[in-house]
Formats: structure tokens, sequence, C-alpha cells
């Protein structure tokens, strides 16, 4: 009930199922997920870590289709973006923090009072 598939395909999801979402927790799965990026002397490969999970709690992950998306954002709604539509397959997670808009952020203020 509380995997990324049944989210994205479940839109109407009532009060009751929200909460038992929330309950189950986020999904965290092992991805694979790889990048080679080109320096100037070298190339670069950066490769998913799942303790990512632990340093942005809104992040789950779906490994059917091996991408990271916004967990509050899939239960709670909120403005279509790649973070609850299409995931993320990109591992530079440097900036993640800041990837979390100002809706996403309500929505996390939501599901902490719900």
């Amino acid at each position: 009930m509380n995997s990324v598939d049944f989210l994205l395909t479940n839109k109407d999801i009532t009060y009751e199922i929200r909460t038992e979402i929330k309950r189950l927790g986020r999904p965290v799965p092992d991805l694979i997920i790889s990048k080679t990026d080109v320096g100037k002397s070298r190339n670069y490969s950066r490769h998913f870590n799942s303790s990512v999970y632990d340093r942005f709690k809104w992040l789950c992950g779906c490994p059917k289709r091996n991408k990271l998306f916004c967990f509050i954002c899939l239960v709670m709604g909120g403005n279509r973006s790649a973070w609850t539509q299409e995931g993320n397959q990109q591992p530079n997670y440097y900036d993640l923090s800041y990837r979390l808009t100002q809706d996403n952020i309500t929505n996390a203020q939501k599901i902490t009072t719900a």
C-alpha cells in the first residue's frame, strides 16, 4: 500500500488510507543508480548510497522504476513535479535538500499533523 507504484496509480486516497500509509512509512529500497561525469583530467562515477534516506526523511525509492521520489508529495498530493511524477535518477545528493519546494514543505507539515 505504501509503494510508490500504488501512490502514483491511486490519486483518490482516503484519509484512512493516508493514515495507514503514514504508519507503514516510506519505502527505502536499495536502488541501482549510477552516473559517470566527465572531468578535465578523469571521469567520476557516482553511485546511489542508501544512507541518503537518513539525510532526507522525505525521500523514498521505487525499485520497479529505479528512481527516487518525494514520499510526502506522493501521499499528500500537491504540485506535479519530477519528484511526484517521473522520479529522479540523478545520484547528485549535494543539492537534494534544496529541491523541496514550498508546497512540499507545506505537505510535510500536513503529514506530521495528520
